[in-house]
């Protein structure tokens, strides 16, 4: 097949609009709408804006849509990769040891012409191993929004570039974790992202402290929250059940308020057992134990810091009660290592 340059492409299809709304006259909602349609799919392939092609809307409402349809009806369905190369791939880097990466992951993380966006809380250890170029997220309590939109402006910059954009994501992209809003508005700019699940620290960060989050006749649910909703709001609690275990994701920066609501508004006993894991897998890992009545004192006592786990149950003490273990202030010493740190050496 000859092949036509695409301006000339353009034209035709542009003198096409013409003659079939002229002879409409504007009554053929069908044929408008299915010109209309192509017409932007032309534009937006040509990339004759790149504002409108790449860039974030900055009119968006403060409602996400539920799905890409929701942005525009006759948007075109977008494609894995650009024609200038541009494609992106949303990556779960897990909770922080690089031995918990999957493969695909780490394969990605090798690539030295990809560009990468990580995650504020993503550990050294893993961001020391990327080989392309770096931004990091400056998401920190009330700019997690204004991050999220340089975010896009990032990827808007690197995809014009025909870059590879890699996101990297702590724990999974799909857990609390904005991956599936970050999907949407990729869409937005013409790409289908590629995602790569990674290990949720709602499941490894309690395995990583020796806390099965399951153990029969303890604990036969799991239910996984956030401390945080949209723009800072506290979420709707989970009713307290003697044989459920409660996993709290983001939310070491207001354990005490979630605490006394969780006893006062949810029915938690006070002494129900709590423990949090910080930076779980990673050599530094540290483990603090206590109940709902003293849990944010002695968070504070040790100085936890995100990122941290939070797990609200009786599985909690399951394990840790043994003399492999000693507790001092709530923070718990025992002879095994973190996972990590048995492959430092």
């Amino acid at each position: 097949m000859k092949h036509f340059d695409q301006s000339f492409i353009t034209l035709l299809v542009l003198l096409h609009v013409s003659l079939l709304l002229g002879l409409t006259q504007g009554f053929c909602p069908e044929s408008s709408c299915r010109v209309s349609h192509h017409q932007s799919r032309q534009e937006r392939q040509l990339q004759s804006s790149s504002d409108d092609f790449f860039g974030p809307n900055t009119e968006r409402d403060n409602h996400m849509p539920s799905s890409y349809r929701d942005l525009d009806p006759l948007a075109p369905y977008p494609m894995d990769k650009l024609e200038n190369g541009g494609k992106v791939t949303l990556v779960g880097s897990g909770p922080g040891d690089p031995e918990l990466l999957t493969m695909s992951a780490y394969k990605l993380l090798q690539d030295p012409e990809a560009f990468f966006i990580c995650d504020r809380l993503v550990s050294k250890e893993i961001v020391d191993m990327i080989q392309g170029e770096v931004k990091t997220a400056r998401k920190i309590p009330g700019c997690a929004e204004m991050a999220q939109e340089e975010i896009y402006s990032w990827a808007h910059d690197a995809l014009s570039r025909g870059k590879h954009v890699v996101r990297l994501k702590i724990g999974d992209p799909f857990v609390f974790g904005r991956g599936g809003e970050e999907v949407i508005n990729f869409r937005r700019f013409g790409v289908e992202p590629k995602v790569i699940p990674g290990v949720s620290a709602a499941f490894s960060a309690p395995l990583l402290a020796n806390i099965p989050v399951t153990h029969r006749g303890v604990a036969n649910q799991v239910v996984m929250c956030t401390g945080y909703g949209r723009e800072g709001s506290s979420p709707d609690l989970i009713q307290y059940h003697e044989e459920q275990t409660v996993v709290f994701l983001m939310s070491v920066g207001r354990l005490r308020e979630l605490s006394e609501r969780l006893i006062k508004l949810a029915g938690f006993p006070a002494d129900t057992p709590v423990g949090i894991v910080e930076k779980a897998g990673c050599p530094d890992q540290r483990t603090v134990v206590g109940d709902m009545s003293n849990i944010a004192d002695l968070a504070a006592l040790h100085d936890i810091q995100p990122p941290s786990t939070i797990i609200f149950g009786k599985v909690v003490n399951v394990l840790l009660d043994s003399d492999q273990y000693e507790i001092i202030e709530g923070l718990v010493k025992s002879a095994a290592k973190p996972f990590a740190a048995k492959f430092a050496n």
